[in-house]
């Protein structure tokens, strides 16, 4: 932000040229631009140093007036610096009702020095009284943090934020960094960028950057009545003016939050900066969704592992990557269907036949394998551990014989090295048979084995 202002210094000193880039003329010399001016685009958001001195209430709601909606306050630097008035500019805007962010310049080139900067920033942040829910914002520009692996180096800085309590993050940069360093924006979801860039002729038909949460147009802003020049900017959705949790430090009742991708409500599973989420409407979802091929189940854009869920009035089960699964599946201790269709849901209160298998799904889905003789829409069967049994068995006071679990009748029968029979009843015989015209006697002991 100030390294802007200098580097536009420099610029206009050494000469005065217009740079096309892309279809786009970029100002050599920024455009001094008085709040209000008809045609500029809006002025959502101003965001102040100690350059810009101990402003007043009076001077916010000045610029209130004209249409600003918050300030971002510059707190910190390195591990070294801390900006002597931002405590009375934080005071001055909240009273003036305006939304509150603070914003840390950056110098780490490493992913340890970059957490350590965090640990600065965050100790003023709590020394100043605001809340978890402030927009933190990484001020990526200096020319030292132009080494290693830029992207990384962000990360840590973000990812440490997160674990010293801070989910609300934005990172402020420009094109010609991203160039020069190759940082990847869209690893920290491009509704959380801050874009930096300042046409010569800015104009509300001709916005840019528009994929990102917010563009800051113009370094030299006037606002009448208020003293010096400010950093304005339009906001697209970014996390600081959308409907989200306030910053303002009495703050103790959230609201909707309305998350934003390319300057639309975010939908599908997307990274918002601090994870992957799935969205609807610009809300974290609740329910399932259909993502690459399959069914998963998201609470509150989180997806959900090894759970059981209920939806439209049936039961489900996602796995260990989030699938909603189907067939049959052990869990825990017992095993269950959920079909083979793609419908996924627990069946209940039903025979099932799986293969050679049969079970019956009591009223929780627990599959318990059919055991005996047991009447299926192909008519009585007997079934050994869910399978249709072949051979003997013995059931309300006789033996018979099943093929394939159908009781066989009026047949000869081998097994365990004998020969038997069965009648017309099913029952094997015993003592003295007429067979086909033949005498055959099968004992009278209950072996009724042929003799």
């Amino acid at each position: 932000m100030h390294y802007f202002k200098q580097l536009i210094l420099v610029l206009i000193i050494s000469i005065l040229s217009i740079a096309v880039l892309v279809h786009r003329v970029y100002a050599t010399g920024v455009p001094s631009i008085t709040a209000g001016q008809a045609g500029t685009p809006r002025t959502d958001f101003v965001d102040v140093s100690s350059w810009n001195g101990r402003l007043t209430t009076a001077d916010f709601d000045n610029m209130k007036s004209h249409g600003v909606r918050g300030v971002i306050v510059k707190l910190t630097e390195g591990t070294y610096y801390i900006n002597p008035n931002a405590q009375a500019q934080i005071a001055s805007a909240q009273a003036a009702g305006l939304r509150i962010a603070v914003y840390h310049y950056s110098k780490y080139r490493t992913p340890v020095s970059a957490i350590n900067e965090v640990d600065y920033f965050t100790t003023f942040v709590k020394k100043y009284g605001l809340t978890n829910n402030t927009v933190l914002v990484d001020d990526l520009e200096d020319s030292a943090t132009r080494q290693g692996d830029v992207t990384q180096n962000a990360l840590a800085f973000r990812d440490r934020l997160a674990a010293n309590g801070y989910q609300r993050y934005m990172l402020y940069t420009s094109p010609s960094y991203i160039a020069a360093t190759k940082l990847n924006p869209n690893t920290f979801g491009l509704r959380n960028i801050w874009m930096a860039s300042y046409p010569y002729q800015p104009t509300a038909n001709n916005l840019w950057h528009t994929q990102y949460g917010a563009w800051q147009w113009n370094s030299k802003t006037s606002f009448p009545g208020v003293p010096g020049l400010f950093d304005v900017s339009i906001d697209y959705g970014s996390p600081f003016l959308q409907q989200g949790l306030s910053t303002a430090t009495t703050a103790t009742e959230p609201v909707d939050h309305i998350f934003y991708s390319a300057g639309k409500p975010a939908a599908g599973y997307l990274n918002d900066g601090t994870g992957w989420y799935w969205f609807e409407a610009g809300r974290r979802y609740t329910g399932f969704r259909h993502y690459m091929g399959t069914y998963y189940w998201f609470t509150n854009g989180v997806r959900q592992n090894n759970q059981w869920q209920t939806a439209w009035g049936y039961r489900y089960y996602v796995d260990a990557q989030g699938r909603a699964v189907q067939g049959i599946q052990q869990i825990g201790e017992n095993n269950y269907y959920f079909g083979d269709n793609g419908t996924h849901f627990l069946r209940t209160n039903q025979s099932i036949k799986v293969g050679n298998q049969t079970f019956y799904a009591d009223a929780q889905g627990i599959l318990i394998p059919w055991q005996g003789y047991i009447q299926s829409r192909m008519g009585w069967q007997w079934f050994e551990d869910g399978k249709l049994y072949t051979g003997f068995r013995y059931y309300m006071g006789a033996y018979y014989w099943f093929t394939n679990g159908f009781r066989q009748n009026n047949q000869w029968q081998t097994a365990w090295g004998y020969r038997y029979y069965v009648g017309a009843d099913g029952r094997a015989v015993q003592g003295h048979q007429m067979i086909n015209n033949h005498h055959y006697y099968f004992g009278n002991n209950d072996t009724f084995y042929l003799r």
